[in-house]
């Protein structure tokens, strides 16, 4: 009971973050249940529990990705155009998980699609919660073969009174049922490409007639506006003095940087591997693993990339003055939003984007 509901905790908790796959929280669930329930339960009897509680943990978790993420993240126009939701592959994916019931490519972009992107995503969409979940129950051919591997994993451990592997065989099986781990999960992303594609090129209508997102379409075309503008500002015979010395000064701390750590890396840093004590080897101190040309050497990197982010900052700056200037007096507000494009830039950039063109 009280292992159980730890194991719950933690599990959503993994869920709910971005990185984390499903596999590891089957898996930990595998070794952990069993271990301490096949007393009680029997071998056979936990780990059927820690498939029932992976499977269970699974939707829950992406039930709550889908509406209390994906749902609330849907109301922002930048997310929206983020995920590209009036790209082709986004109208047919809407397209193919919208279908009620099981179908071979709804189940498998859920179950061969990363955890949270796949359940944000949804709740992005404003896709039905129960049909996905519904499509998300097979997702208990993948948790089996990988909580039998945890616990196969637990009972190799396992030594009798001599000393000797009470379950000999438990080794050699844990990798068999890995590789059907594997093969589900790999199985099902190629699955899902194979139908996405399919629905993408056979299904045109259907996909054409699914309505773009009308603030996403009009901040895009306000995008591919400030991004044409971006290209002409930046080219090399239009830009300034002052741009150009910041390029140039970029690109001559990357160079120096890289030479110096691919021709000098034993002065650059304490060597240290990933079983070394930083105690013993770095005398306590992280910071020691730098030496003098390593510092000189990251110092150089870190100006190279303070530098670039100054020129790209004036040229989003330039582009928009352009952007602006070109644009119906009606839509200069919109090209001014927060919520339409990324060069979302303060006034004093712009003035200062203003100034550099005057004294051109």
């Amino acid at each position: 009971g009280a292992v159980t509901a730890l194991l719950v905790v933690v599990g959503v908790t993994m869920f709910l973050l971005p990185p984390v796959p499903g596999v590891p929280v089957y898996l930990t669930l595998g070794i952990v249940l069993p271990a301490q329930g096949h007393k009680t339960l029997g071998w056979v009897g936990s780990i059927a529990y820690s498939i029932a509680i992976g499977l269970l943990l699974k939707l829950f978790s992406s039930a709550l990705q889908q509406k209390m993420i994906g749902e609330n993240l849907s109301r922002y126009v930048r997310v929206r155009q983020f995920v590209g939701v009036n790209s082709i592959l986004m109208k047919a994916m809407r397209l193919v998980l919208s279908q009620n019931g099981l179908s071979v490519p709804k189940v498998a972009i859920l179950i061969g699609g990363p955890d949270w992107p796949t359940s944000v995503l949804c709740g992005i969409l404003r896709l039905s919660l129960p049909q996905i979940i519904l499509g998300t129950i097979p997702v208990v051919f993948l948790i089996l073969p990988t909580c039998v591997t945890g616990a196969l994993l637990y009972m190799a451990s396992l030594k009798d009174e001599s000393g000797n592997p009470e379950f000999s065989w438990a080794g050699t099986v844990s990798t068999i049922t890995a590789s059907l781990t594997a093969l589900v999960q790999f199985g099902s992303m190629i699955v899902a490409a194979y139908y996405l594609e399919q629905a993408a090129d056979k299904r045109m209508d259907d996909v054409a007639a699914i309505e773009d997102d009308a603030e996403v379409k009009k901040a895009d075309d306000e995008a591919a506006h400030l991004n044409k503008c971006y290209r002409e500002v930046t080219q090399w015979q239009k830009i300034p003095m002052f741009p150009k010395l910041l390029m140039r000064l970029s690109l001559t701390c990357i160079v120096i940087s890289c030479y110096i750590v691919q021709l000098f890396s034993s002065r650059c840093f304490t060597e240290h591997t990933l079983t070394d004590s930083i105690d013993d080897n770095l005398r306590g101190n992280v910071g020691n693993l730098f030496l003098p040309l390593g510092w000189i050497a990251t110092g150089l990197f870190g100006a190279s990339m303070v530098l670039l982010y100054a020129f790209i900052r004036w040229g989003k700056a330039k582009a928009k003055v352009e952007a602006i200037e070109a644009a119906p007096k009606s839509d200069i507000l919109a090209y001014g939003s927060s919520d339409r494009t990324d060069f979302d830039l303060d006034t004093h950039v712009v003035a200062t984007a203003d100034g550099i063109r005057a004294d051109d």
